[in-house]
């Protein structure tokens, strides 16, 4: 059996006896907490075992070094395997720093922790752009008077400034549901537009984490509903500078 099966076949055994040793790590937790630990464990929409990309470290070997230095390169190739990795997200938005906290909490070695930050296309609810600051003003005061108090105006100089953000949404069906609910409410000039890597989306990894740690972001994920738990290979760690 190849070494990545066998690492991910661990992960796996891992996550079916979370429930066993959640039990005993968290006996002082509610029973509602142990039953959303019990229904994450076998959700299949909230631990999914997933393929990440992965990128070897390691360069095939000219022939006069595979002459000579063969026990090396077999030690490289095996340090190549890709490693089991528990993926928690992804966040967005304010929960970006709000999961940097709980995680830096964890106080998990950096060789094991690794925080990937992409980004993707999204969909922008918004007034566009006018002229002057006094249409900015009417429009703000109409927004206010409509009971609309979530938005910003953009002061940044190019072709969006005086724009008002009324919300950023990472599918087009999630925008137009909030297109809709803002002109039941009477805004009538809101349009949705899809903007090219606008949104910062942070994933965070866990190289072979034990049950310990396996528990702790079970239970943590509950205060981020809109993220998953995953099971997969990690992807390339960067090496720690000692």
């Amino acid at each position: 059996m190849r070494p990545s099966t066998m690492r991910m076949l661990l992960l796996v055994l891992l996550f079916a006896n979370l429930g066993f040793f959640a039990w005993h790590y968290l006996a002082g937790e509610t029973d509602e907490a142990a039953a959303q630990i019990a229904a994450l464990q076998i959700s299949p929409e909230k631990i999914v075992p997933v393929a990440v990309e992965t990128v070897s470290a390691v360069t095939p070997a000219s022939k006069s070094v595979a002459s000579t230095g063969s026990a090396t390169s077999a030690a490289a190739a095996a340090n190549a395997v890709p490693a089991a990795c528990v993926e928690w997200g992804p966040f967005t938005g304010p929960e970006v720093a709000r999961a940097d906290t709980v995680v830096a909490a964890l106080a998990l070695p950096a060789a094991v922790t690794q925080r990937r930050v992409t980004d993707v296309d999204a969909y922008w609810v918004h007034i566009p752009p006018v002229k002057t600051k006094g249409e900015v003003d009417r429009k703000v005061g109409e927004l206010k008077a409509l009971g609309v108090t979530e938005f910003f105006v953009v002061n940044d100089a190019g072709p969006w400034r005086n724009a008002v953000s009324l919300g950023l949404f990472k599918n087009e069906d999630a925008a137009k549901a909030e297109l809709e609910r803002l002109r039941e409410r009477g805004v009538r000039s809101a349009t949705v537009t899809r903007r090219e890597k606008l949104l910062k989306q942070v994933a965070f990894f866990v190289r072979e984490p034990d049950a310990v740690t396996v528990a702790r972001l079970t239970e943590l994920q509950r205060d981020f509903p809109a993220t998953e738990i995953k099971a997969g290979s990690c992807p390339v760690f960067a090496i720690p500078k000692s």
